[in-house]
């Protein structure tokens, strides 16, 4: 199948390429999406790395990549072959030495739960290599992603990966797909007590649940979805004013938006605007 998206970006001192693709049908739900990249960069080495909904997995086919995951044990680790990032109550701050290349794969929380068999607190603002993840599983994916033909084959070598594992995979909990498809359909907008009542559920169990295969409690999920959101207006090719952006978006007022993206960014949405990349480079570190 022909890529999702394709992204170039090239500068004076930088360029990237990033090449996004669709999972196999079959894994709908389970992974959202494939991104192979490539790139140089001369006017940065840091990027912070945003909260998001999905559980990354980076497969690293280039230099080791240096990781802050500041949500856990707050100390840089040296990551040569890839790892998986959990979800976050705030950024993580990557380094690399002027180049990348690899693959990463963006999981649903729920199917990082069940795919990779994984209680998803345990991994909660951490980073963990894929040893740690998979075993010897892990450096057999590697292998297999760095010796594939092109971003073709090494989806299809992701998709053979992630189907097989399908197959021994649980059912998922239909109350947590069902909350977490409502909280994406209101932009986070929808109020946890009000949640736990459509599901028939109480709240208590509806948070139990969502530690186990979501590893963060629905309310701060709730705040990173609304969260991205206002990311993407930033991001977009037509302006908001902050105010509007945080009306838009759900935020009581424009001071609640601003200490959201303190906590998520590590700065204030001024800030945080002007460290963005454009193409899809993300945010530049310190």
């Amino acid at each position: 199948m022909p890529p999702s998206r394709v992204v170039r970006h090239r500068s004076e001192r930088d360029r990237w390429e990033m090449i996004h693709g669709a999972p196999d049908p079959r894994l709908r739900g389970y992974v959202g999406s494939y991104c192979s990249y490539d790139e140089r960069t001369g006017s940065f080495a840091r990027r912070r790395e945003l909260p998001s909904d999905r559980v990354v997995l980076i497969v690293n086919l280039g230099r080791p990549i240096r990781v802050l995951a500041r949500g856990g044990d707050a100390d840089w680790t040296v990551q040569p072959d890839g790892f998986l990032a959990g979800l976050s109550d705030t950024y993580a701050v990557t380094e690399t030495r002027g180049a990348q290349r690899g693959v990463q794969v963006d999981l649903t929380a729920v199917g990082a739960h069940l795919l990779l068999r994984l209680p998803m607190h345990e991994v909660t603002g951490r980073v963990v290599t894929l040893e740690e993840l998979l075993g010897r599983s892990g450096a057999l994916l590697r292998e297999v992603v760095a010796e594939a033909d092109g971003w073709e084959g090494r989806f299809a070598a992701l998709d053979a990966f992630f189907v097989d594992r399908l197959d021994q995979a649980r059912s998922p909990v239909p109350n947590v797909t069902r909350a977490l498809g409502r909280l994406r359909e209101t932009g986070g907008a929808m109020r946890v007590g009000a949640l736990a009542a459509e599901l028939g559920c109480s709240r208590r169990h509806l948070v139990a649940q969502f530690r186990e295969q979501v590893g963060v409690p629905p309310k701060l999920l709730a705040r990173i979805l609304r969260f991205e959101r206002a990311v993407a207006l930033v991001d977009d090719a037509a302006p908001m004013g902050w105010a509007e952006i945080a009306a838009t978006c759900g935020y009581y007022d424009q001071a609640h938006l601003v200490r959201d993206f303190r906590q998520f960014t590590g700065s204030a949405p001024g800030d945080f605007a002007r460290r963005r990349l454009p193409d899809g480079g993300g945010t530049v570190g310190d």
